[in-house]
C-alpha cells in the first residue's frame, strides 16, 4: 500500500484538545494528558460494539473468567465497567472518582498500560484545575472507531501525535517515516522469500527499538498481503513509556500477542534469548531504526547500560556484542550486532543509522573490529545513503544497512567484499 493517508482532521481535533490543557500544564507535559486519553478513547471505541454483551455476562456472575468475557468482546481485552466517557459527563460533580473507577473495570492488560503512564494523578490535576470535564467531553466525541479508522490509519495518527509533542526530541530520536519503513520492507521482501508463500507459514519479526510499532506493523501488512494465510509473529522492546504503551495498546487491538512486545532497554536486556523454560527466538527478519549518537557508556549513559554491555562483552560470541565494542559515545554499532544475534540462517535485517556507523574510528578501534568481522562474515547485502531532509527532526545523512545471512544470501553474491 503506497497511498498517501491524510490524519491532519484526527490530529489537529486532538491537538484542538490539548490547548485546552493550556495553564496547569506546560506544552511539552500535554502528552501526559493526550496519550492516554488517546489510547483509553481507541480502546473504547473498539470495544462498543460488545460492551453491553460483556456487561450482561460479568453483573450475571462477577466471577465470569477473563477468557469468557474476552470472548464476549472480540479482542484479548475488556471492560466491565458501566461507564464509558460518554457516560461520565452526567455526573460531573464526581467525575474524577467515575473515571478511576471506569479504567479499573479494564482487563489487567489494559490497567498495565494505563497504570504505565501514571494517569491517575493527571486525572486529579486536571479536576483540581477545572480541565477534567471539558477533556473528557472532547475525547467522548472523537471517533478512533477501528470500522472507520482502521489499524493503518491509526498508526499514522499515534506516530503524528507523538511527532507533535516531540519538538525538542533528543538528538537521537527519530521518527522514521512511512515511506522510509516501505522502502525497508520492500527491500527486505525483493527476494529470497518464495517460502513465504507457504499456507500458514510463520515469520517472526523483530524491532528492538520499536517505538509505536510502525515499523512492525507495516512489515506485517507487506508479508500478509503478499499471502493471507501467512502467520506473521511480531516482537519489539521499547524504552520510552509513551512509546512503547502506545505500541502495545495497537498490537492488543490488531490480535497480536501483547506478550511479545516488552518494555524494556536492548541494551540491557535481549527479552528474547534462551531461558531455562524457552528457546531463544530467532528472527526471520529484523528492522530498527535505533537512536543515532546515544552513549552506552560514561556519565551520560542510562543507568546499569555500561554494565550490562560490558558482561555482555565478556561473554564472547555466546553473547551479543562478540565482535567487539564501539566508543561508549554511540550505541548503533551495538545494535547492529544484536540484530545480527537474533536472526536465523535464513535471516535478514534493515537497520537505519547514520554515517557514525561507517565512518567513526580508527583501523585499531572497536567500530573498525566490528566494520571487519561484518565484512569477513559476508553479512552486509547494501549500505544505502538516503536523501537528506526526510526525517523529522533531523537533515543528517542517513543509511540503511541491509544484512543478509547465508542461508538466504543468492549465490552470485556471496563471499563479495
Amino acid at each position: 500500500m503506497n497511498e498517501t493517508i491524510n490524519v491532519s482532521k484526527e490530529v489537529n481535533m486532538v491537538w484542538s484538545i490539548a490547548n485546552k490543557l493550556r495553564g496547569p500544564y506546560k506544552s511539552d507535559k500535554y502528552k501526559d494528558v493526550i496519550i492516554p486519553m488517546v489510547i483509553i478513547r481507541r480502546f473504547e471505541c473498539a470495544l462498543a460494539k460488545t460492551k453491553q454483551q460483556v456487561l450482561d455476562e460479568y453483573n450475571n456472575d462477577k466471577t465470569t473468567p477473563a477468557k469468557i468475557l474476552c470472548q464476549k468482546s472480540g479482542y484479548s481485552f475488556y471492560n466491565t465497567s458501566r461507564f464509558d466517557l460518554k457516560e461520565l459527563l452526567n455526573d460531573s460533580a464526581h467525575i474524577a472518582d467515575n473515571f478511576k473507577s471506569y479504567i479499573k473495570g479494564f482487563s489487567p492488560n489494559v490497567k498495565e498500560i494505563i497504570d504505565n503512564l501514571s494517569f491517575e494523578k493527571e486525572i486529579d490535576k486536571m479536576d483540581k484545575n477545572n480541565r477534567l470535564l471539558g477533556v473528557v467531553k472532547e475525547f467522548s466525541a472523537l471517533d478512533l472507531n477501528p470500522d472507520t479508522i482502521d489499524n493503518h490509519k491509526m498508526g499514522y495518527i499515534f506516530e503524528d501525535i507523538i511527532r507533535r509533542f516531540s519538538e525538542n526530541a533528543e538528538a537521537g530520536d527519530h521518527f522514521t517515516p512511512r515511506e522510509v519503513i516501505k522502502l525497508m520492507v520492500d527491500i527486505l521482501l525483493s527476494e529470497g522469500c518464495d517460502d513465504l508463500m507457504a499456507a500458514g507459514k510463520t515469520v517472526t519479526i523483530l524491532d528492538a527499538a520499536c517505538g509505536t510499532g510502525g515499523m512492525l506493523s507495516t512489515a506485517r501488512e507487506a508479508i500478509m498481503n503478499m499471502n493471507p494465510d501467512a502467520d506473521v509473529e511480531l516482537f519489539g522492546q521499547e524504552v520510552n513509556p509513551e512509546s512503547y504503551a502506545i505500541c502495545l495498546a495497537d498490537m492488543m487491538i490488531k490480535g497480536q500477542n501483547a506478550n511479545n512486545i516488552k518494555f524494556q532497554d536492548t541494551m540491557i536486556k535481549d527479552c528474547f534469548e534462551s531461558t531455562v523454560n524457552r528457546p531463544e527466538q530467532k528472527m526471520r527478519f529484523v528492522i530498527m531504526n535505533p537512536p543515532f549518537g546515544q552513549p552506552w557508556g560514561g556519565k551520560d549513559a542510562a543507568e546499569g547500560v555500561e554494565k550490562a554491555v560490558n558482561e555482555e562483552y565478556k561473554r564472547g560470541f555466546k553473547g551479543r556484542f562478540g565482535a567487539g565494542l564501539p566508543g561508549t559515545g554511540d550505541m548503533q554499532l551495538l545494535f547492529m550486532q544484536h540484530a545480527i544475534s537474533k536472526l536465523d540462517d535464513d535471516g535478514k535485517a534493515a537497520i537505519i543509522t547514520n554515517g557514525s556507523p561507517l565512518f567513526s574510528g580508527g583501523t585499531s578501534s572497536g567500530e573498525s573490529q566490528i566494520r571487519r568481522w561484518m565484512i569477513e562474515q559476508d553479512l552486509i547485502e547494501a549500505i544505502i545513503a538516503l536523501p537528506t531532509d526526510l526525517f523529522y527532526n533531523t537533515n543528517i545523512g542517513i543509511y540503511v544497512f541491509i544484512l543478509s545471512k547465508e542461508g538466504i544470501k543468492r549465490k552470485d553474491r556471496k563471499g563479495k567484499r
